[in-house]
């Protein structure tokens, strides 16, 4: 009976991760539309410290990232700063993970070339689609290859 418990409660904690999961992912694309989507987005990972997973460090990087083009402009590059620094926070806890490696990569494809975050753009390219055959996620190579298709500049 114990063992049942335990196996349950695994189960149901792992569908809701995944389903977090999908949220998240969900929200983040659609928080490049517009300002009020940017904002749901942020309240979804607002409350992530930098002792969580790499993806959600990575993820609210991003959303910093997102809110600083709505600050007037003498607030941005500060917001766009600390959004940056959640990212590559990310990458160095976790520089093997291809969901981690995307967002970097979707920010620095999308960021003006005169703010100079774009160094690893061709870096962080080749490995998420070197990454990309070995990848259980579903939803993640959805993700990847949706970026692609949709998105990226090569």
């Amino acid at each position: 009976m114990k063992n049942f418990i335990l196996f349950t409660t695994a189960l149901f904690w792992g569908v809701v991760a995944v389903a977090q999961s999908s949220e998240i992912r969900n929200s983040y694309h659609a928080a490049t539309q517009s300002e009020a989507n940017a904002k749901i987005f942020y309240n979804l990972v607002k409350d992530v410290t930098k002792s969580e997973k790499a993806e959600m460090i990575a993820y609210k990087g991003a959303a910093k990232a997102l809110l600083a083009r709505y600050e007037p402009l003498s607030k941005r590059k500060a917001k766009l700063k600390e959004g940056i620094a959640w990212v590559e926070d990310a990458v160095t806890k976790s520089p093997k993970n291809a969901e981690v490696r995307l967002i970097r990569l979707s920010i620095q494809e999308n960021l003006p070339k005169f703010l100079k975050y774009n160094k690893n753009i061709e870096e962080d390219r080749k490995f998420i689609k070197a990454a990309l055959p070995a990848i259980k996620d579903k939803g993640l190579v959805e993700m990847i290859n949706g970026y692609f298709n949709e998105f990226s500049q090569k």
